[in-house]
């Protein structure tokens, strides 16, 4: 599935490294530092200093117990305690995968990471253990969830060390099962529950619910306040802090969720068990068609069945799960299981939720598919094999465009409108248009990826030294001036989300005030530079229609053709709003 794509996978595939790479050496564990000695419910642990920041970090606490064999497809349980210290330095740990380019210290292609995963990671300021903030003085937490299309990715890959440091906060990012481990659904497994939790299908979504009870028992000790929790999110990550939105089981346990690049569609257990088919939904295999790839005997009833699934190795279920054609199963979504999720769907949920919802931040980025369009052969060409180039630079960047906001009008405005109609006044979106990147032997990234999907994660993390492949050329140095600044102003909003409730005008009073949607007809902040016009609030507000309306009035398509795949392009990326697509789309176009 598209989600899955990373911005590293991406950087690879044009300066042809894919293929000829040798896996470079991991760099060295961190050392155990006995100033991070902390004590949690199940024992001691001791971390290490961040480097440059000087900051603390512990890796891979467990903050549940391992889900294998009887508790595979279960709902988590607590972790194990131990004795003595345990050292907690190991970013790299992940739940069942394939490596991706961006893996750089793995080769492509392998099944990485274990079922025993449900690990999380913490990064502080420096606090000597007799001045860990207590009291009125702990600090706000902010929980990151990973994208990844729910398929792939971990928290440790996300360094949090430098929105701790920079503006005094608590950060965690958590790994959550993946794939056919986390969304699950099959008869079998719920007439072998051995509660009401485990006849949930959707295991991860427990896995983030249980992160976040270890984080309101913990992260007192750590320094930080459990009852000032937010949780934010990217592109997969995002549609699961929806999702834990809409629980009633999470509530309570944060105070404000940002959703970056969000989705909110989910599947109904028909089609998470029988599947669906491309066109009518996002392409899903289904867990029925999974099982019987696994040949399992005839004649085994639901406990017999259950402990084959159960006992079928981690490998041949991954292989099982793969999409035809691909190496990766499809991505999963929160299932309307009448368990977890009560409502219909998780947008009917946001509709009427029956509890208050907590300020939120939802915001896209401008250019959303020109990540994935870059890899699109119908719309790039690749000079000598490795320097992409748009067959049509006017066709390029008309087919993103329409997409993208597509994209904002599905998870940005829509969502706002229904959350306002809900009794949610603290709702605040964003569009990140930030697009100053260089070129390379004449290929543009400013044209090939400008705002693209996930380009803002550099500039929440301060990522822009550690981007994995072509960072150089990605983010030049020549521009690295007014780049920085915007990182900075998106860490202060960000932090000051989380420190306050809301982003105002950052940590230090300084920006341009982030106001609510739709207060002084605002409705949301553009996060750019100075040279593309600073950040500033917009008053524009779109809708699915309008967006189409404007798509069949737009004259600036060469031809009838361009124009037909742009609304294609549309219908691909959101088949749930088919109808409407083709309700403005020329007859010609025969969608």
């Amino acid at each position: 599935m598209r989600f899955a794509i990373g911005i590293s996978t991406l950087l690879l595939t044009i300066f042809g490294l894919s293929a000829c790479q040798k896996t470079p050496k991991a760099p060295d564990t961190p050392q155990a530092d006995s100033k991070t000695l902390r004590h949690i419910e199940t024992g001691d642990i001791v971390g290490s200093v961040s480097i440059p920041t000087g900051g603390f970090q512990w890796a891979a606490i467990p903050y549940a117990a391992a889900p294998v064999d009887n508790l595979r497809w279960r709902a988590p349980r607590p972790a194990h305690a131990w004795e003595g210290q345990r050292q907690a330095l190991d970013t790299s740990v992940r739940c069942i995968q394939r490596a991706r380019s961006a893996d750089i210290y793995d080769d492509l292609g392998d099944l990485v990471g274990s079922e025993d995963c449900l690990v999380l990671n913490v990064w502080t300021p420096a606090f000597e253990a007799n001045a860990i903030p207590g009291d009125n003085d702990r600090l706000p937490v902010m929980l990151f969830i990973h994208g990844g299309s729910n398929v792939w990715g971990y928290g440790g890959q996300y360094d949090g060390q430098y929105l701790a440091t920079r503006h005094n906060l608590i950060v965690v990012s958590i790994n959550y099962r993946l794939g056919p481990f986390g969304w699950f659904s099959h008869p079998a497994l719920r007439e072998t529950a051995l509660s009401r939790p485990d006849q949930s299908p959707n295991f991860a979504n427990l896995d983030m619910i249980a992160a976040l009870e270890w984080t309101k028992r913990n992260i007192s000790g750590f320094g930080g306040n459990p009852d000032r929790v937010t949780i934010f999110g990217e592109s997969a990550g995002a549609h699961d802090v929806a999702s834990l939105v809409a629980l009633p089981r999470a509530q309570g346990l944060f105070t404000g969720a940002i959703i970056q690049s969000g989705y909110f569609t989910s599947r109904s257990i028909d089609v998470a068990e029988n599947g669906v088919s491309e066109g009518t939904g996002w392409d899903f295999k289904g867990t029925k068609a999974i099982l019987a790839a696994l040949n399992p005997p005839a004649a085994l009833n639901g406990p017999e069945l259950a402990a084959f699934m159960r006992d079928t190795s981690a490998e041949d279920l991954y292989v099982a799960s793969q999409e035809a054609g691909d190496t990766e199963p499809g991505g999963p979504l929160i299932i309307a299981d009448n368990i977890l999720l009560m409502a219909p769907s998780l947008e009917a949920a946001l509709d009427n939720p029956g509890f208050a919802t907590v300020p939120i931040i939802t915001g896209t980025n401008r250019d959303e598919t020109k990540l994935f369009n870059v890899t699109n052969k119908m719309l790039v060409k690749n000079l000598f094999g490795v320097l992409p180039r748009p067959r049509n630079a006017n066709h390029y960047a008309l087919q993103a465009e329409y997409e993208s906001a597509m994209w904002r009008a599905r998870a940005v405005d829509t969502q706002a409108r229904r959350f306002n109609a809900a009794g949610n006044s603290a709702l605040y979106a964003y569009r990140f248009d930030w697009d100053e990147e260089g070129s390379f032997l004449g290929t543009d990234f400013s044209l090939l990826l400008g705002a693209g999907h996930a380009m803002e994660l550099p500039f929440i993390f301060n990522g822009f030294e550690n981007f994995p492949v072509g960072g150089g050329r990605i983010f030049p140095k020549s521009r690295a001036g007014e780049r920085d600044a915007l990182s900075q102003a998106m860490m202060s909003y960000w932090a000051a989300f989380a420190t306050f409730g809301e982003p105002g005008r950052g940590m230090n009073g300084d920006l341009p005030e982030w106001r609510l949607w739709g207060e002084q007809q605002d409705r949301l902040m553009l996060l750019d530079t100075a040279a593309g016009g600073g950040v500033r609030m917009s008053d524009e507000e779109i809708s699915v229609d309008s967006v189409l309306a404007k798509l069949e009035q737009d004259t600036r398509f060469k031809t009838l053709k361009d124009k037909c795949l742009a609304f294609l392009g549309v219908k691909g990326w959101f088949p749930e709003i088919r109808a409407q697509v083709a309700k403005f789309a020329h007859a010609e176009c025969k969608l």
